[in-house]
């Protein structure tokens, strides 16, 4: 995300990475991915993370949902086009574009580089494979939908500004964990209205690209990341159980 919440992201993980001294064996769990000089490498990996139990149900969530909100299209659009013009509107375009967002991620990994950060290296590189990630899948719906806007425009679904921005959320929620969610989700939210407001989406298109960002967000970040949680198998008096071992940052 851009403005605040990427400021909060940096600021807390270079803190955790300054309030270290010497050699840290947990930096090992945050390599440099090079995400321009590996990138398709890189994106392999990242379309091969795409299938998995987390995607199945984010994919039937999001789809009903998308199908659920599909009946209040008109109306809200009908709705939207009463309301008058509204300049906060303008900084969602601005905010959820997908370039805008891009270079966002390039500085993250840019600030990791020269800070010598390997945790913040490695969330620009997450941020900057899930904009490409996401740019691949969203721009290629909607050039296979290709559904109207509500201001007659083309190429509507899903909401490529709204996809980009919960993208860049789900990346942090899984750095971060709830504490940069909630922050990063709202904006991510506020960005997805901003489109209503100014007739360039239906109330479906959001939901869609929601899921594809929070899709994007997580497989990326879940099969290199580290885990805040581990669940390990402990020997019972029944045979064997399993206990939830939060994991050190």
């Amino acid at each position: 995300m851009c403005g605040t919440t990427w400021a909060i992201a940096l600021a807390i993980a270079l803190q955790q990475q300054t309030g270290s001294t010497g050699f840290d064996p947990a930096n090992q769990a945050w390599p440099d991915d090079r995400p321009i000089i590996r990138l398709i490498p890189n994106l392999g990996q990242d379309f091969r993370a795409l299938p998995s139990e987390t995607t199945l149900w984010l994919a039937l969530g999001g789809t009903a949902t998308s199908l659920a909100l599909s009946s209040r299209d008109n109306e809200v659009a009908d709705w939207m086009r009463q309301q008058p013009p509204s300049q906060w509107a303008d900084i969602g375009e601005v905010l959820g574009d997908g370039w805008v967002q891009g270079a966002a991620a390039l500085f993250t990994y840019g600030v990791g580089r020269l800070h010598d950060s390997p945790k913040v290296t490695h969330m620009g590189s997450d941020l900057v494979r899930a904009q490409i990630l996401n740019g691949i899948l969203t721009k290629s719906l909607k050039l296979a939908v290709d559904r109207d806007r509500p201001d007659g425009g083309g190429h509507s679904f899903p909401s490529g500004h709204t996809a980009a921005a919960f993208a860049s959320a789900s990346v942090l929620h899984g750095h971060f964990g709830w504490k940069m969610a909630v922050p990063a989700y709202s904006l991510a939210a506020y960005i997805g209205w901003t489109r209503l407001r100014e007739h360039q989406h239906w109330l479906s298109d959001l939901g869609a690209g929601a899921t594809i960002g929070l899709i994007v967000g997580q497989a990326v970040t879940s099969g290199h990341r580290q885990r805040a949680w581990t669940i390990a198998p402990v020997p019972t008096r029944g045979g064997l159980g399993f206990i939830v071992v939060k994991n050190p940052r």
